[in-house]
């Protein structure tokens, strides 16, 4: 193996859970190059301490993945975007992140309670009018997002479904790299289109901070627009991935949820476990060496690409023992699932709500939810861990 460039995807582990080989490579090789859908190869890393390592080093690493000929996972995704956080260092990322931070502290996000928490019940009334068993991800995993952030970030309900459409394709592990670069293209101009709608008017929300922060001269339009895109991006499969793989894990575990059914309180420590078991996707945005880096006596060369995957780092059992155990009763939290460093996710404490009331609405009204199959499809084509399909019945 040692000798090998290992292939991605590799075989994933039950139910949404991390790759197997993970558990090896932390041990045998934790720098491990990998060659891309795209046929890039990248260095894989597979224990904390590394990866934290790296998500904290702006001087020998960069996020800024929009020069010609940067490295891809399959395709011109949404690290090819020009202005956006997503693809900036300090300090250009934090003079934009400084602007968007009010909108998403752990008191702020509040503000999104109700409207998250109605848009849950009338979902929640389709599927019970509806049939029985039902796909819990076209039912309510995915519109609840996409509903969600389209109200928030103020989108037009004509463009919901074009928007959904592009972020698949954009995502895809199995996509061309001119349908990719294409759905990638149309995200940013259904983000000129949003400002658009939002130009002129005074909204107390980040697309209106970003407007009057682009206003004063403070962000040139190219970062007006790349961020946009990236609120777009980040605030809808990142939430449709949880909710699904989250309903999975707690109906495989009837203990636990007998007890949440019981006492919802106990919701917060079970997402937090939730959080650090499971993640968006077993892989994580490249960075690039920007200097000739060794570890673990492996050269990483200036110009090539690290790939820092939270969820091994939240496996690691040199912090988290018997990681593959689902405990909610684990005095650490999943905070390192939304990333380290100056990119940490700016959206954690609003995902943190969102699962919440997405999860105590669904089990509340719905006390004897099952699974209705024991073989659940997972989606292979995307970067997200979700499941393709979730029958479930009650």
């Amino acid at each position: 193996m040692c000798a090998d460039i290992l292939d991605w995807p590799l075989p994933p582990g039950p139910h949404g859970t991390p790759p197997p080989l993970y558990e090896t490579l932390r041990r045998k090789r934790p720098v491990c190059p990998v060659r891309m859908p795209s046929g890039e190869v990248m260095w894989l890393l597979t224990r904390r301490e590394d990866i934290c390592a790296v998500a904290t080093d702006h001087h020998r690493f960069t996020r800024n993945l929009t020069y010609p000929g940067a490295p891809r996972i399959a395709g011109e995704d949404f690290n090819s975007v020009k202005g956006g956080i997503f693809n900036l260092d300090p300090p250009d990322h934090t003079r934009i992140r400084t602007i968007l931070t009010p909108y998403y502290t752990r008191t702020a996000v509040t503000r999104y309670a109700d409207t998250i928490r109605a848009l849950a019940h009338a979902l929640l009334d389709e599927m019970i009018q509806g049939p029985n068993p039902a796909d819990l991800m076209t039912g309510y995993a995915e519109p609840l997002a996409l509903r969600f952030n389209c109200d928030m970030l103020r989108i037009p309900l004509a463009l919901r479904t074009r928007y959904r459409d592009c972020f698949r394709t954009q995502t895809s592990q199995t996509a061309s790299r001119a349908a990719i670069a294409d759905a990638t293209a149309q995200i940013s101009a259904l983000a000129r289109t949003v400002l658009d709608a939002h130009n002129g008017s005074a909204a107390d929300d980040p697309i209106g901070a970003l407007l009057a922060a682009h206003r004063q001269g403070t962000i040139s339009e190219e970062e007006l627009i790349g961020t946009v895109d990236y609120l777009m991006v980040t605030g809808v499969d990142p939430l449709i991935s949880p909710t699904g793989t989250f309903v999975v894990t707690v109906l495989r575990h009837h203990g636990h949820r007998d007890r949440l059914i019981a006492d919802p309180d106990r919701w917060p420590a079970t997402i937090e476990e939730l959080l650090r078991y499971h993640h968006n996707g077993y892989l994580s945005n490249p960075r690039v060496a920007t200097e000739d880096i060794t570890l673990h006596g492996q050269t990483i060369h200036a110009g090539q690409a690290v790939i820092t995957p939270f969820l091994a780092a939240c496996w690691d059992p040199d912090r988290y023992p018997k990681p593959g155990k689902f405990d909610p009763g684990r005095s650490t939290d999943g905070s390192l699932t939304f990333g380290h460093g100056a990119h940490y996710c700016l959206g954690s404490s609003l995902a943190r709500l969102y699962l919440d009331i997405a999860l105590r609405e669904l089990f509340a009204r719905l006390p004897d939810l099952v699974l209705a199959v024991d073989d659940i499809p997972w989606d292979e084509n995307i970067l997200f861990t979700r499941p393709a399909l979730l029958p479930v019945t009650w």
